[in-house]
């Protein structure tokens, strides 16, 4: 090294030197340390980089599914649109419902008292020692559900053979226990979707062949998934449904009120987007149903997640979602094809989306 240039010399010492400080930082015990420093200090910086590549949850809803619901919707009130503006006096009605919308339930001239039989079918259905007389004695003490027995073990959808089914006794032998559950969330509530005529006068059969889809997709659901009573979530299912029974009553009392103007249906479909699930669970808490029924109204209400959603809600949510569909369906509004993707989307398999709206589409007897 004589004869070398002193540049030379002195970047042959700093690289030496560089070397020997990189050897000393980067000893293995200091490499641990700094591997494990990270991991508990910089905890916040690993969890926001997680969260910036997790996956978002599935949405309650989405712009095609709102179009679906205003579709049954306008078909529901026979109008092609309801986007118009409110304004003026319908802007006033509209107030009203608003403000009175949930009190509704406690007025029995919007809604209809608790189904007095409801209470002990509830448990006679649920008590595997009740014998087939007590169940056709318990049905018999209310014509109106009776009746409604009858014509629902008569539809396609539930007769179990080719005669017809002509008495209670009949149904309860040929349908079985778990038969009779099959039915009873629609028999019992179809007296309260009867509305009297005037305007509007499709809404209450559709509205009511939504509920029999509904109940008849939830109890699907709940049987498949095996986590939920399928009569409580039949029951549940025909809820908001009957909701928009109380609403549209509401809002025909509140236009009554102003007689000097003529109901408009944009204001019913409004009201009904901004209080039907609200109105649904002030029905469950009106008439004391279960905390855990409650809790999946309210989940509803809340919009939640279905990926998060209790199992019972979940049925609930894709019942009605796929009433809503095959009610489009069957008018030709859209393809079955679409209406199972709708579901896939929400999160369902496609094997069980396809089976759940082939059970809404036939459990409705237009007849």
């Amino acid at each position: 090294m004589y004869g070398a240039s002193p540049i030379i010399v002195w970047i042959v010492i700093l690289l030496l030197a560089t070397v020997g400080i990189l050897l000393w930082l980067y000893r293995p015990g200091r490499l641990t340390a700094i591997h494990n420093r990270s991991a508990s200090d910089g905890k916040s910086g690993a969890n926001l980089q997680a969260s910036d590549s997790a996956p978002a949850q599935i949405p309650y809803t989405t712009e095609v599914i709102e179009s679906y619901v205003a579709e049954e919707l306008k078909l529901a009130f026979g109008v092609s649109r309801f986007d118009y503006q409110i304004r003026d006096e319908h802007a006033a009605v509209l107030s009203q419902i608003d403000e009175a919308a949930d009190e509704s339930v406690h007025q029995r001239d919007y809604f209809p008292r608790r189904p007095m039989l409801l209470p002990k079918l509830m448990q006679a259905l649920n008590d595997p020692e009740v014998s087939r007389e007590s169940l056709v004695k318990l049905i018999l003490e209310d014509p109106a559900i009776a009746g409604g027995v009858l014509q629902q073990a008569n539809t396609a959808f539930y007769r179990v053979s080719p005669a017809r089914v002509d008495n209670i006794d009949r149904a309860v032998w040929l349908l079985g226990t778990d038969g009779l559950k099959r039915i009873m969330a629609t028999a019992i509530m179809q007296p309260v979707f009867r509305l009297p005529k005037g305007y509007f006068d499709s809404f209450a059969p559709l509205t009511w062949e939504h509920a029999q889809r509904a109940a008849a997709a939830a109890e699907r659901y709940s049987k498949h998934d095996g986590q939920s009573d399928p009569f409580v979530a039949q029951l549940l299912a025909v809820l908001e449904p009957l909701a928009r029974i109380v609403i549209f009553r509401l809002t025909t009392e509140k236009y009554r009120e102003s007689p000097n103007i003529l109901p408009r249906a944009e204001v019913f479909i409004r009201a009904m987007q901004r209080h039907s699930a609200r109105v649904a669970l002030r029905i469950a808490a009106a008439w004391e149903m279960s905390d855990q029924s409650t809790n999946t109204l309210r989940e509803q209400a809340k919009r939640v997640s279905p990926e998060t959603m209790l199992p019972l809600s979940q049925a609930v949510y894709f019942a009605n979602l796929a009433a809503t569909l095959a009610v489009l369906v069957s008018r030709n509004k859209i393809t079955q094809h679409a209406a199972i993707n709708t579901l896939v989307e929400q999160g369902m398999p496609q094997v069980d989306a396809s089976a759940l709206i082939e059970t809404a589409l036939i459990s409705h007897d237009p007849a």
